[in-house]
């Protein structure tokens, strides 16, 4: 059985919200490679379905919400932002995320079906090389967004564009209930 804690920081503070996002990003990238060596050492028995539909859950909807909530609200702001502070590193930075958002989201796609197909107990196989490069891709994506994205958001943005990126983060989720 899996346990997964979803305390953290709200709406209010979203630029903490998206940290601690990350933690459990982390969890479910352990999650997935740990479903590996649990189906080569006892095969799919209902832990690994179990796993597989947690999985699939958490990447098909807070996965994809925090992937928009950059796409479309912080990495926007923070770009106009860096421009006006003459701080092209971070435009940069935001490219390369976004490249990043795009090839995460097909490599999702191919372990998705595989994942979907051990959660309804067919016949499936995880290829490891793949969710090695998936686990990968995130974790460095989500070191770069820690080291160099955060901290110029928390000095870029201000209280009021701190308020309505929240805001819009919530809206999301409301709209996606």
């Amino acid at each position: 059985m899996y346990v997964i804690d979803t305390s953290g920081p709200g709406f209010d503070r979203p630029l903490e919200l998206l940290e601690a996002c990350h933690g459990r990003i982390e969890d479910r990238l352990a999650m997935l490679e740990h479903l590996v060596a649990h189906l080569a050492q006892r095969g799919a028995d209902a832990d690994a379905r179990e796993a597989a539909r947690l999985v699939l859950r958490f990447f098909d909807t807070v996965g994809e919400q925090h992937h928009r909530d950059e796409d479309d609200d912080l990495f926007p702001r923070l770009r106009s932002r860096a421009a006006e502070l003459g701080r092209p590193e971070i435009a940069a930075v935001i490219d390369e995320l976004e490249r990043d958002h795009d090839t995460m989201r097909l490599q999702w796609s191919r372990l998705r079906a595989l994942l979907d197909m051990l959660a309804r107990n067919a016949d499936a196989s995880l290829i490891d090389e793949d969710i090695v490069g998936f686990c990968w891709l995130y974790r460095r994506h989500m070191a770069r967004e820690s080291a160099a994205i955060l901290p110029f958001a928390r000095e870029a943005l201000d209280a009021l564009e701190r308020g309505a990126l929240g805001e819009r983060m919530a809206a999301r989720r409301r709209h996606a209930a």
